[in-house]
C-alpha cells in the first residue's frame, strides 16, 4: 500500500519552460535568443552542484554583452516566479495531504532553488523537499532515489515517485519504488492514482 509520493516539481506542479522564463526578463527576439543561449549553456551543472551559483551567473555574463547584465541578474534572482501553477495539481497534492500520505519533493535544481521555492504555497503540504543540488546528487542516477529512500525511512514498495520524464521514473523502477509518469494532465492523474494504485481523492 502506498503511504508515500514523491513528487517531481518542474512540469509536475509548475509549469517549466526555458524560453518563457528568459522572455519574462527581456523584450527583442535578439536579446531573447542571446540569453537563452548564455543561460542554458549548462544549466545541468547547476542542476548536478558541481558548480556554485554566483560563479555560472558570472560565466553567463562573460557570453553576453554589457547591456545584458541587468537581465540576467534580474533573471537570476526571480526566473522561479516565472513558472506558473498547472492546472489542477496543488488541489491533488492538498487532497493527499489530507488523507494522510507523506509527501517529499524530489526535483532537479540549483541549490538557490532550495531557499526561495517556499514561494509557492503548495510547498507547505510537503513533508520533505530534496533538490539536487544541495546534495550534489542529479536524476536520473540511482543514488538519489536510495538516499531520498534512507534519509527518510521509506519503504521502496510502498513509496510512488511522479516525474514528467520517463527515463527518472524507470531509474526510480529500478530501486523498486512505484513510477509514474506525468503528462501535465490532472485529471489523467487522478485518475491513474485511483486505477493503478487505489489511492482515491
Amino acid at each position: 500500500m502506498i503511504d508515500t509520493i514523491i513528487f517531481d516539481f518542474g512540469n509536475v506542479i509548475v509549469d517549466y519552460n526555458a524560453d518563457y522564463i528568459v522572455r519574462c526578463f527581456a523584450d527583442k527576439d535578439e536579446d531573447i535568443k542571446l540569453l537563452c543561449d548564455a543561460v542554458n549553456h549548462n544549466w545541468s551543472a547547476l542542476d548536478e552542484g558541481i558548480i556554485e551559483y554566483d560563479e555560472y551567473i558570472n560565466q553567463t555574463k562573460a557570453m553576453l554583452p554589457e547591456r545584458l547584465y541587468d537581465n540576467v541578474d534580474r533573471l537570476f534572482k526571480d526566473w522561479y516566479k516565472c513558472m506558473p501553477y498547472i492546472e489542477g495539481v496543488a488541489e491533488i497534492i492538498k487532497s493527499l495531504k489530507q488523507n494522510g500520505y507523506k509527501l517529499i519533493i524530489l526535483s532537479n535544481a540549483p541549490d538557490y532553488f532550495a531557499d526561495v521555492i517556499d514561494y509557492f504555497d503548495v510547498v507547505q503540504n510537503f513533508d520533505a523537499i530534496v533538490i539536487s543540488g544541495k546534495i550534489k546528487m542529479f536524476k536520473p542516477n540511482k543514488d538519489i532515489y536510495e538516499y531520498v529512500l534512507k534519509k527518510y525511512g521509506l519503504t521502496d514498495e510502498n513509496t510512488l515517485f511522479i516525474d514528467d520524464k520517463t527515463e527518472n521514473v524507470n531509474s526510480a523502477k529500478s530501486c523498486n519504488i512505484n513510477g509514474l509518469v506525468f503528462n501535465q494532465d490532472a485529471e489523467k492523474l487522478k485518475t491513474d492514482l485511483k486505477e493503478l494504485f487505489g489511492i482515491n481523492l
